[in-house]
C-alpha cells in the first residue's frame, strides 16, 4: 500500500511553487505571449494526461495497489505530480537554454539529455520514496540491475517529457491553430 505522508506533498508542492514562478518569468520574456500560453498549457494537459495513463497501465507493480476507487484517485494525485515534475524538467531547460519555447524544435541532442536528466531525477525520486517505505514493487516490477528501482517508472521520466514536448509543439503549430477569418 502507498503510504502517505506528510514529506510525500513537501516536493511537489516545493515544485509546483518553482513551477509557476517559472512559468510567469519565462511569459513575461515571451516575445509571442499567446503561443508561450498556448504551447505551456496544452504541455501541462498532455502531462497530466499521458502520465495518469501511464500510471493506471503500471499501478499494478506496486504492492497493495489496484483499480479501486481510493486507488485510482491517488493515482490521479500521482500522475498531478508527474505533471508538475514535467513542467519543473521543462522550465529547468528553458533556464539552460535560455527560451521558454526550447521545446519546439527538439534536437536529437535535446532528447538526449531531456531523457537523462528525467532518467536520473525519476531514480532517485524512487530510490528517496523506496527508502522512505512510501511504496514498494511487486515481484512483477523489472528492476534495474545495480540500482534496485523498477524500470517502468524511470521509463516514464524517460519517455513521456519528450512525447508531451513534442506533442504540446505539433497541436500548436502554425497550421495546427485555428486562426479566426473575417469575412
Amino acid at each position: 500500500m502507498v503510504a502517505l505522508t506528510p514529506g510525500l506533498f513537501v516536493v511537489p508542492v516545493s515544485a509546483l511553487a518553482g513551477v509557476l514562478g517559472l512559468y510567469a518569468y519565462f511569459l513575461k520574456q515571451a516575445t509571442d505571449k499567446p503561443v508561450f500560453r498556448r504551447f505551456t498549457g496544452t504541455g501541462a494537459a498532455l502531462a497530466f494526461l499521458l502520465n495518469y495513463a501511464w500510471e493506471l497501465s503500471h499501478c499494478t507493480l506496486y504492492q497493495g495497489v489496484g483499480y479501486d476507487l481510493p486507488h485510482v484517485a491517488f493515482l490521479a494525485l500521482a500522475a498531478l505530480a508527474d505533471a508538475i515534475m514535467v513542467g519543473l524538467l521543462y522550465f529547468g531547460f528553458a533556464l539552460v537554454y535560455r527560451n521558454g519555447l526550447w521545446a519546439r524544435h527538439l534536437s536529437a541532442e535535446r532528447i538526449f539529455w531531456l531523457m537523462a536528466a528525467g532518467g536520473t531525477g525519476a531514480t532517485l525520486s524512487e530510490v528517496a520514496h523506496l527508502a522512505a517505505g512510501n511504496w514498494a514493487y511487486t515481484a512483477q516490477m523489472p528492476i534495474i540491475p545495480g540500482i534496485g528501482v523498477g524500470l517502468t517508472p524511470v521509463l516514464q521520466f524517460m519517455v513521456l517529457p519528450a512525447v508531451i514536448y513534442s506533442l504540446s509543439a505539433r497541436f500548436t503549430a502554425p497550421s495546427a491553430v485555428p486562426t479566426s477569418r473575417t469575412s
